[in-house]
């Protein structure tokens, strides 16, 4: 039921995206749960092996790494640590830091959406610039879902459902969007974005989205300016401005 309720979601989405006039059907809706499981598992299957590389979790029957495998994990489930760069250290009063600019972020979005030059990320260019929001909560939930499988000491493999982990995406949306609110003003979220999907882009062989030169004034406009600028002190010369307005034969509005 819930992967029918997203199926909805998503058709939605794309109907206001796209100013279209089709409602959705069984046979649409069929097509969309079938791609939302085959995106779940593949999503899952390319960021297991980057959680196990980056936080360092082995399998073994050795007690002293099952203890070590047991430590990160709590560590980043201990309040969304896996979107943290740094753990930081509680013993030694060390602070978490950099808040959504885990080592993870990359990484996965170059194997899910920038493997090369025809992945969604460079196709689709206008969905991905930025980074979308809730692509990155996807990659987090993810995460969390191969961390939960190591919280023991030793992998168990769990299933990454939409079921069981709907709320703990719904978290991570809900973070990322709130981060984002708050740190607006000074672009925190969307330079990490922007950042993600120009990389993304340079890993897939393209180069990152810019405004064309032609597009903006040139060097040469704004040094005239600066130029102009210096000359008149930047002083607001409000008898100047009338009087180049009279000379050019426009009159005040009675």
């Amino acid at each position: 039921m819930t992967q029918v309720l997203w199926a909805k979601e998503a058709w939605k989405e794309a109907y206001n995206c796209y100013e279209m006039e089709m409602g959705f059907n069984g046979e649409i809706i069929q097509m969309i749960t079938r791609l939302t499981s085959h995106l779940t598992s593949e999503v899952k299957g390319k960021v297991r092996p980057l959680v196990e590389n980056i936080y360092g979790f082995e399998s073994t029957n050795r007690e002293s790494i099952k203890s070590r495998n047991r430590k990160p994990a709590r560590q980043l489930m201990d309040k969304f640590g896996m979107c943290y760069r740094d753990l930081g250290n509680k013993k030694n009063n060390v602070p978490r830091s950099g808040l959504f600019w885990s080592r993870l972020n990359q990484q996965a979005a170059n194997l899910l959406w920038y493997r090369n030059k025809k992945d969604e990320g460079v196709v689709f260019e206008k969905v991905f610039l930025p980074f979308p929001i809730p692509a990155l909560a996807l990659v987090y939930t993810a995460a969390e879902c191969c961390i939960d499988e190591w919280y023991d000491s030793e992998r168990v493999d769990i299933s990454f459902s939409s079921g069981e982990y709907r709320e703990a995406y719904d978290r991570h949306l809900t973070n990322l969007k709130k981060f984002h609110a708050q740190m607006k003003d000074h672009g925190i979220l969307n330079s990490i974005l922007t950042e993600l999907n120009n990389n993304g882009r340079l890993h897939a062989k393209v180069d990152p989205i810019n405004i064309g030169d032609k597009d903006c004034l040139s060097d040469d406009e704004i040094n005239n300016m600066i130029c102009e600028y210096q000359q008149v002190g930047g002083a607001d010369d409000s008898d100047e401005v009338e009087s180049d307005l009279e000379s050019e034969g426009v009159d005040e509005a009675e």
